[in-house]
Formats: structure tokens, C-alpha cells, sequence
């Protein structure tokens, strides 16, 4: 990769991880629903006419039953999950929790994706490694009481859903525009979401400075990450641009630090390095292993 992509590439990976202290912010003056709602619906707003003008919707358009369980699978339900989840657990260890994605994405190509399942001895120690990383925290980290744990389990739920939904698109959904598949992913999040949202509006308007975190996640941490990891995919390909995914753990934590002033422990140190060296493990298949 050349320096602009690598620039890219760590971008993504710092707004990614700055999603989830903005996600702990919005949730002091929004419910988990509507910090979801704002955020997807934001984002449709942005990608739509992207979408529509270069013709990545019509495709897809064809398949409506697909593309919607597709969309509850990899955009709805992790959405909720980890918004949910994040009611109860700092940032920083939000984002090494759903970062754990890798991880069930190698276990469930095992069934459901033979040419992506790990390789021989490295899948092996990649899973043992990071399941490893998800025992300690639950062990230490999540000891706190009941919601605690109740949020971790959340946020490891919203990992296996985005790593069930990212199967399906790639199973389902190979040929479409990736932009086409982001952009109705967050249609359909803001349809399945707009009934509770509207059920359930605060009796007051929210802080402007919760609004405008939401704003943020909605415009840049959500659409504008899609845009740039999809535009990574076609420059530098798949392979290169998924180093996000492994990255943007580490600046959840930074950002958790700095500026939420959220404590680092050495098992969360230990939990982050545990996870994300399985992960990158565990996601060599055949496929990248004969690159």
C-alpha cells in the first residue's frame, strides 16, 4: 500500500474507534433507540443519493426479502446491541469487545463459508488466543455486577451479529455495489426503527451538544466511514482495507482514555493485544493464506 492509503486505512480506523465514546455521550441525553435511529437515519440521508446515482440500489432492489434480513442481520440488530451494551460498559472496552468480530466470523465460515474458515495450526491458536482475550475481560474487566455483565454479553451478541451479517453479503449479495448494500442496510434500520423511535420521544429536546455528537456519529463515524472503507476496498482491496477492523479496537481505547478519562488496566492492555492477534489469526483462510 502507498502512504495515502495507509493514511486512509488509520483514519478509518480512529473515527470507527471514536464511535464508541460518542455513542456514551449521545446515550446521557438519548435512549439506545434513538441514538440508533439518529445515527442510521443520518446516514441513509447521506448514502441515498450517492446510491441512487450511480445505480447501486437496483440491483439489489430485486432480491427485497434478502436484502432485508441481510440488513436486520448486519446493520439492525449489532446496532441495538451495542448501543444497548454500551449503557453499561466503558467505551474503550465496548469497542475491544465488538472487535472480537474476526473471531466469530472464522468460527461461523467453519459451517457457513468453507473458503473463509482459518488454517490449520494459526486458525487454531488465532481462536484459542482470542477467546482467551474475551475470558480475561469478562474474568476482571466485567466484574462489576449484573448489568456489566449483561453489557458485555450484548456487545459480544452485536460481534457475532455483524459477523453473521457480513457472511450473508457475502454469500447473498457477492455481485452487488458494496455501496448499495451499506446504503440499504441503513434504510432498513431506519424503517425497522422509526415506529419505537416515534412511540417513545423524550417529553424534552436533548442537549444541542448531545445532538450534535449525534450529528458527528451519523454524518462522519457512520456514513462517511462507509463511504471510505468501500472506497478503500476498490484501491487497495478487501484484504487490506479489513486492517480497520483489527486497528479500531486500539483507538476505542485511546479515545476512551483521553478523553472520557476511562481506566486502563493492564488485563484490558492484555484483553486488546489477546483479541486482536487472534483475530488476525484466526482470519487467515485459504483464500488470503495463498495470496
Amino acid at each position: 500500500m502507498n502512504r495515502r492509503t495507509w493514511w486512509a486505512l488509520i483514519l478509518l480506523s480512529a473515527l470507527w474507534g471514536a464511535a464508541y465514546p460518542l455513542i456514551e455521550i449521545a446515550l446521557q441525553g438519548l435512549s439506545p433507540v434513538h441514538v440508533v435511529l439518529g445515527r442510521v437515519t443520518t446516514a441513509a440521508l447521506m448514502l441515498t443519493p450517492l446510491a441512487l446515482r450511480y445505480g447501486a440500489l437496483q440491483p439489489l432492489l430485486r432480491h427485497p426479502r434478502a436484502v432485508i434480513e441481510t440488513a436486520l442481520m448486519q446493520s439492525t440488530a449489532p446496532l441495538l446491541l451495542l448501543t444497548v451494551g454500551q449503557q453499561y460498559v466503558p467505551s474503550g472496552l465496548a469497542g475491544i469487545l465488538v472487535g472480537a468480530q474476526p473471531l466469530f466470523v472464522a468460527l461461523l465460515a467453519v459451517r457457513f463459508a468453507p473458503g473463509e474458515r482459518p488454517q490449520g495450526w494459526p486458525g487454531i491458536l488465532g481462536l484459542s488466543l482470542g477467546f482467551l482475550g474475551l475470558i480475561l475481560l469478562f474474568g476482571f474487566d466485567l466484574r462489576g455486577g449484573r448489568e456489566e455483565l449483561l453489557g458485555g454479553v450484548l456487545l459480544v451478541g452485536a460481534a457475532v451479529c455483524y459477523a453473521a451479517g457480513g457472511l450473508m453479503i457475502h454469500r447473498r449479495h457477492a455481485d452487488a455495489e458494496p455501496l448499495g448494500v451499506a446504503t440499504c442496510s441503513m434504510l432498513v434500520t431506519t424503517c425497522a426503527l422509526l415506529i419505537p423511535g416515534v412511540l417513545s420521544l423524550p417529553s424534552s429536546v436533548p442537549d444541542l451538544s448531545v445532538l450534535g455528537v449525534l450529528m458527528v456519529l451519523g454524518v462522519v463515524c457512520t456514513g462517511g466511514t462507509l463511504v471510505l472503507f468501500y472506497t478503500l476496498v476498490s484501491r487497495a482491496g478487501p484484504a487490506q482495507a479489513a486492517l480497520a477492523f483489527y486497528l479500531s479496537p486500539a483507538f476505542a481505547v485511546l479515545f476512551g482514555v483521553t478523553l472520557l478519562h476511562e481506566r486502563l488496566t493492564a488485563v484490558t492492555a492484555l484483553g486488546l493485544v489477546a483479541i486482536v492477534a487472534g483475530a488476525a489469526l484466526a482470519g487467515r483462510s485459504e483464500k488470503t493464506a495463498a495470496l
